[in-house]
């Protein structure tokens, strides 16, 4: 589908080129997309591999998503006319997205006046600077995240979504519109931004680290409860098998469920009654919520703790999500005419801007659909 160029936005105006064979550099640069930006993906004939990520049966619907309001040119670098194309392309760049991939060099070394975005796959990052531990096994212990996760004794649970690269994406944008307006500020080229996966992450788990400094322990995984069993948050099954997340993080919000459970003797049961005491009996606790959701269906358990001003939600899958009125009125899910016909479902531009002038204009080109526009752009 024909990307059309952004009208408006927080980054219109901004041109950013994209050369990646894995996903967080290809989300850094859809968020920089949506929000305005023109982005051209630099591909090899046969496309990118990024296209073959997913499984065969779901590539063209994540490539939909991953390629959105992007334009595609393909580029042999071996040629005259690759290697030409590609110049022009890193003359005209403000971004370059990137990671380690060797055919996405000539274009980030070509690049004066554009701020270098690359992100390294947990394990290899900058090998330049500690090359003693730039190895493939320190990925899943770099960020500390499996270790909080999952069942106490069981095993640590692995996110069903590129949680690393995407959030590492988002992180690596924002540095790079930084960088970008403190370059054009100070009229000097912009610093290079490089970012390794396991950073962002490890950023976000900063009460992990605090914990173990303060108690002289680290903390152990507790499953879907709260951290250090804080207070009263789990998941529960209803008696028709729906899953319900409860989340009672202040004590109001917590005697309130208790009250609706068990009524006033459980709300003053001094097991339950202060946050220290929920904390040590939190077995028996939950146990007791189990058995109340145990006794009713899904629909009434949300029907009361409506009523008992309790916050509990449903565990959603993408069909309850896509058939939700609160998602739809939202807007958190748009539907784009695909090539062929038809439309596909995907997350929007989120978060929303004020001028409205984000959006999801188009789904993932095809490659090289667009040679003729992005020479047309390099005059």
């Amino acid at each position: 589908m024909t990307v059309s160029e952004p009208a408006s936005g927080l980054l219109a105006g901004v041109f950013a080129v994209e050369c990646a064979d894995t996903p967080a550099a290809a989300f850094a640069a859809a968020i920089a997309a949506d929000f305005g930006a023109t982005v051209v993906i630099v591909e090899p004939p046969e496309g990118t591999p990024l296209r073959r990520l997913a499984p065969s049966a779901a590539q063209a619907p994540w490539w939909a998503s991953l390629g959105r309001n992007k334009r595609s040119i393909a580029i042999d670098p071996g040629t005259e006319d690759g290697a030409s194309t590609l110049a022009r392309l890193a003359e005209k760049a403000d971004i370059v997205f990137r990671d380690t991939t060797s055919r996405a060099a000539p274009l980030a070394e070509a690049a004066r006046k554009a701020v270098d975005v690359e992100l390294f796959p947990t394990g290899a990052d900058r090998p330049d600077l500690w090359p003693w531990s730039t190895r493939t096994e320190f990925a899943g212990a770099a960020s500390g995240i499996g270790a909080i996760t999952g069942p106490l004794g069981g095993l640590a649970v692995q996110p069903e979504m590129p949680l690393a690269d995407y959030t590492a994406g988002m992180m690596a944008l924002m540095l790079a519109m930084g960088e970008l307006r403190a370059a054009r500020l100070a009229g000097v080229k912009p610093e290079p931004v490089r970012l390794a996966l396991h950073e962002a992450l490890a950023r976000m788990n900063e009460w992990q680290v605090i914990v173990a400094t303060a108690f002289g322990r680290a903390e152990k995984r507790t499953g879907n409860r709260f951290p250090m069993n804080a207070n009263i948050g789990n998941i529960f099954t209803t008696r028709d098998g729906q899953m319900l997340s409860v989340s009672a993080a202040t004590p109001a919000i917590a005697r309130r469920l208790l009250t609706m459970v068990g009524g006033e003797a459980l709300s003053a049961d001094p097991r339950f009654a202060t946050p220290a005491a929920r904390a040590q009996h939190m077995d028996e606790l939950e146990d007791l919520i189990g058995d109340w959701f145990a006794r009713h269906d899904g629909e009434e358990a949300l029907r009361l703790v409506a009523e008992n001003d309790v916050v509990v939600g449903p565990i959603y899958g993408a069909a309850e999500l896509m058939a939700d009125p609160h998602v739809a009125a939202r807007g958190n899910i748009v539907d784009v005419p695909a090539d062929g016909g038809g439309c596909i479902a995907m997350p929007a531009a989120l978060p929303r801007t004020s001028d409205g002038g984000a959006g999801v204009r188009s789904t993932g080109p095809t490659v090289g659909q667009d040679r003729d526009a992005v020479l047309a752009m390099l005059g």
